[in-house]
């Protein structure tokens, strides 16, 4: 059982290892928080995955990444596969921690996926939407770049895996137990992704942004632009130079752009009462190289 969570808003921490939640890398501190960035990382990931980004996004970004079950502290875990249920628990987690400012979404491959599914439970469930949804290096649910290319990755050993995820690690090699734990998140969450319906209902009506790798072999700059079909505000792709795991080779390129994408998400968003802001309650902008508003 969960213990009861604290009531500032901020994402508990306490949750049972076999759910999943938000871990905040970098909580939100004092006046100077102004938006909340939850970020689901890629297939057989965990939270700590963007632990690099911390000192390249603003100090007025509070930072909280997803914790699946089946892998980091949660290792041996049960995994989840559904991605519908993991959406609607997502959903409440975010529902859970809205302390009324400003929120954006950013997944990275799989996490691309569990992002859009989230945020369509989020709106769903009549909460208020993100005001920008980034999503990186997958393809839309109905467009079939991934599912094509998906037998070649389960089919393929460890060079398939690694053509997806990267390089595992060299223990995982030598020790069958260490390369069981590695494999099946990774695995549950390519079954998670290849179970994902076609979009159905009304597009997405939230600021979208896409990032890909320019020299990805998994997702190509067309199945990128395919999320724009079931989008209301259409994105051009910016491609980083790399691969499928381009993000941790850019992440200052990275940490900007998607800076850039929130800030011009936040054009007319009106701050909390009492919150930072101008005597107008607009939500301070500032220059997003600076890595912080003022």
């Amino acid at each position: 059982m969960n213990a009861p969570g604290p009531t500032d808003g901020s994402v508990r921490l306490d949750t049972a290892l076999d759910q999943p939640d938000f871990v905040a890398l970098r909580p939100a501190t004092g006046d100077e928080h102004l938006l909340r960035l939850y970020c689901m990382p890629p297939a057989g990931m965990s939270a700590p995955y963007f632990q690099a980004f911390i000192p390249y996004l603003p100090a007025t970004v509070s930072v909280h990444a997803l914790q699946l079950p089946g892998r980091g502290r949660a290792t041996g875990t049960p995994v989840h596969t559904d991605p519908h249920r993991l959406g609607q628990l997502l959903a409440e987690r975010i529902r859970q921690g809205d302390n009324g400012h400003p929120y954006a979404v950013f997944g990275h491959s799989v996490g691309s996926l569990i992002a859009y599914e989230t945020v369509k439970c989020v709106m769903r469930q009549g909460h208020r939407p993100p005001t920008l949804l980034a999503l990186s290096a997958m393809a839309a649910p109905h467009h079939p770049d991934f599912t094509a290319k998906a037998p070649d990755v389960l089919l393929g050993g460890r060079e398939g895996i690694e053509k997806l995820f990267g390089r595992l690690p060299d223990h995982a090699g030598h020790d069958p137990r260490a390369l069981i734990n590695t494999w099946i998140p990774m695995l549950a969450d390519l079954l998670l992704a290849l179970q994902f319906p076609p979009h159905q209902g009304p597009p997405l009506d939230t600021q979208l942004a896409l990032y890909g790798g320019a020299d990805d072999p998994v997702i190509s700059p067309e199945a990128l632009a395919g999320w724009n079909d079931i989008s209301g505000q259409p994105a051009t792709p910016r491609l980083f130079p790399g691969t499928h795991t381009y993000p941790l080779d850019n992440v200052e390129a990275l940490s900007s752009r998607l800076t850039t994408d929130i800030v011009t998400s936040l054009r007319g968003w009106v701050c909390p009462v009492n919150g930072p802001g101008s005597d107008a309650g607009e939500c301070p902008l500032g220059n997003p190289r600076n890595r912080a508003w003022s």
